[in-house]
């Protein structure tokens, strides 16, 4: 059967003033279609990868580029319990930046399980120090009492290990370096990944100098990246992210007024609206409260404030004595013949500016950590435990986070210089951290 191309013509004219101008656009009609018919198919293809990624796992959703199925940039595994998890591993917390992930403390973990943590998209950040066991040479000359270790973790006395007293601890040197080398590790053929320990490293600003600030014990922090070219909101900006000396992909980040995660294919960068007294009052934000119910409320309650006031201040100080006495035997407990000085809630608060958002260097698993100025002039990490685990579990975070740091033995880990337990807060004062010279 013979095809006879179709043709189509547009004819323009101009005005009668001047010459007749006609313009002819001549096309074959189904290389038109054609056309079509590609661009149409590119398109669908480019948003289908989207449109097909499941970000829910059991009600808990995650931002772009995360989700839990193959249209998906970064994924993740969402358990039959409804749990995140990097291959076996819960995740503690996604930032715009880390993965946080438990890493619990086992004897006979192999030490190739690390490689779950490196993949196209993520990889061991420069945040963590790893606990090794099985290695043929000493890494960064780095060893902890492995007796120690095993009873701050609530371990009975590994079967699978030799005679060995003590357990190797390896963490990056380079400060420039965003990603753990594993070559060192393959080279020492250590055989048993034991557990790890999270640094918390921020950088430094314009008031405060450059300074590794927290510890966080059995997790992992893992860094991300979206692969490809650059493709962020027009009011974020783009990072190129390197691993093992080449560009492997890029993160971006909404700019300072924005909220969002800052991906043209995500919900981009949206613009934060402040609360101020006009649209508190208007009812346009902070709720619908007004003038009259703020004063009524005021006048009713004064008398009853004074007297509760009065009551609380004798109460919390009585309270803070108690709370004072017993942290200082479980100090004593947990260090043995090391004394850790404490330290006044007044102090603390005047070496962090009132806990000021400038000082603010990091936020960990189980709380924040402030640069804090004493009056000697010297910094120091100071870490604020959060409110929701000040409860046993959270006094005995702490109190295991004491007993690890009092047994590190290595001039480039934290050591502690003073605690706080007052008003309610658990904080912790430290001094310089896992970085080498």
């Amino acid at each position: 059967m013979t095809y006879q191309s179709q043709r189509f013509s547009l004819s323009v004219s101009v005005s009668q003033s001047q010459p007749s101008l006609k313009i002819f656009v001549t096309m074959n009609l189904h290389l038109f279609i054609l056309f079509l018919v590609l661009i149409t198919t590119l398109t669908t293809s480019s948003t289908s990868a989207q449109a097909n990624c499941t970000r829910v796992c059991n009600g808990e959703s995650v931002a772009y580029p995360f989700g839990f199925s193959d249209g998906c940039q970064i994924r993740l595994n969402c358990s039959e319990g409804g749990v995140i998890r990097v291959g076996e591993y819960n995740v503690q917390n996604i930032t715009s930046d880390r993965i946080l992930v438990n890493l619990p403390a086992k004897c006979d973990r192999k030490f190739d399980e690390i490689r779950v943590f490196n993949n196209d998209n993520f990889a061991l950040s420069s945040r963590n120090g790893l606990l090794l066991e099985k290695c043929n040479s000493t890494l960064n000359d780095c060893v902890v009492s492995t007796a120690r270790v095993e009873n701050h973790f609530n371990l009975q006395k590994c079967d699978t290990r030799d005679n060995s007293t003590t357990m190797n601890c390896y963490s990056e040197d380079d400060p420039d370096v965003e990603f753990v080398n594993l070559k060192p590790l393959e080279d020492a053929r250590c055989q048993i990944l034991f557990s790890s320990v999270t640094v918390d490293v921020n950088g430094s600003s314009s008031t405060t100098p450059s300074m590794p600030v927290s510890l966080e014990f059995q997790l992992l922090d893992l860094g991300w990246w979206v692969r490809g070219e650059c493709s962020c909101d027009k009011n974020a900006s783009c990072r190129n992210v390197s691993y093992a000396n080449r560009t492997v992909g890029y993160r971006c980040h909404c700019n300072d007024g924005f909220a969002g995660d800052g991906f043209t294919a995500g919900n981009g960068c949206r613009r934060v609206e402040r609360c101020g007294a006009k649209r508190y009052m208007s009812g346009k934000c902070g709720g619908t409260t007004r003038v009259g119910v703020l004063v009524g409320g005021i006048v009713a309650g004064a008398s009853l404030m004074s007297a509760a006031a009065l009551i609380c201040y004798f109460l919390k100080k009585r309270a803070a004595l108690r709370n004072q006495r017993l942290a200082k035997r479980q100090l004593s407990e947990a260090t043995g013949s090391f004394s850790i000085p404490f330290y006044h809630y007044k102090t603390i608060e005047r070496a962090t500016n009132s806990f000021s958002e400038k000082q603010r260097l990091g936020v960990g698993a189980y709380g924040t950590v402030y640069a804090g100025k004493l009056s000697s002039n010297e910094w120091v990490a100071i870490k604020k435990i959060r409110n929701r685990d000040t409860d046993d579990y959270g006094n005995n975070q702490v109190m295991n986070e004491i007993k690890l740091i009092s047994t590190v033995n290595h001039p480039n880990l934290v050591r502690l210089l003073g605690y706080c337990i007052e008003k309610g807060e658990q904080i912790l004062k430290e001094g310089k951290v896992f970085r080498g010279p």
